[in-house]
C-alpha cells in the first residue's frame, strides 16, 4: 500500500511578521500615491510675478516665459479688431511700467478690470509679448458702478482703424 506524506507547513521565520510586511507595503503604496498627487497639484499652481520681481530678474525675463501681474493703466488700451491684437500698459505700486502687446481676443471683463495677468516673454525693446491675458474680476459686484449703454451706441474702447 502506498503511503502519502503531508508536507510540513513552515512558519515564516523572516525578519518581520507577515502582517507587518503587509502594513509596510500598504504604507509604501499610499506614500507613492501621495507623492504623485502632490507633484501633480504642484504643477497646476498659478504663480505670477509683480513688475518689480520681473525687473529684478534682469536678463532671465528676456529668455523665459513668465507670468506677470499688474494694474491696468486707464485709457491705454488700444484694440485692433482687424488684426485681433491689443496693446495696453501695466503698472504697479512702485511706478514700474510695462507696455504689453497681445495677439488674441481679450477677456470680456478686461476693461472693467483693474488687475491683469499676462503670460509671455519680454522682447529686446522692453515690450512684453503676451501669449495669454487674464483679467482679474472685481471681488465684489456693485451694480451702481456699472455703466449701462444702449445696444445701439458704440462702445468706448479705443478701437484702431486697423490700417
Amino acid at each position: 500500500m502506498a503511503t502519502a506524506s503531508v508536507p510540513e507547513i513552515k512558519t515564516d521565520k523572516g525578519f518581520l511578521p507577515r502582517q507587518t510586511k503587509l502594513l509596510l507595503g500598504a504604507f509604501v503604496i499610499l506614500g507613492a500615491i501621495g507623492f504623485i498627487v502632490f507633484n501633480a497639484l504642484a504643477g497646476n499652481q498659478q504663480y505670477f510675478m509683480t513688475l518689480s520681481e520681473m525687473k529684478a530678474k534682469g536678463d532671465l525675463a528676456y529668455r523665459e516665459t513668465v507670468r506677470v501681474g499688474g494694474n491696468l493703466v486707464p485709457n491705454t488700451t488700444k484694440v485692433d479688431t482687424k488684426n485681433v491684437t491689443a496693446q495696453f500698459t501695466l503698472t504697479d505700486d512702485q511706478n514700474n511700467v510695462l507696455p504689453v502687446y497681445y495677439k488674441g481676443i481679450l477677456p470680456d471683463t478686461f476693461e472693467k478690470s483693474t488687475q491683469v495677468i499676462a503670460e509671455g516673454k519680454l522682447d529686446k525693446n522692453g515690450v512684453f509679448q503676451a501669449s495669454l491675458v487674464l483679467a482679474k474680476c472685481p471681488s465684489k459686484y456693485d451694480p451702481s458702478k456699472i455703466d449701462w449703454y444702449s445696444s445701439t451706441q458704440p462702445g468706448n474702447l479705443n478701437y484702431s482703424t486697423g490700417q
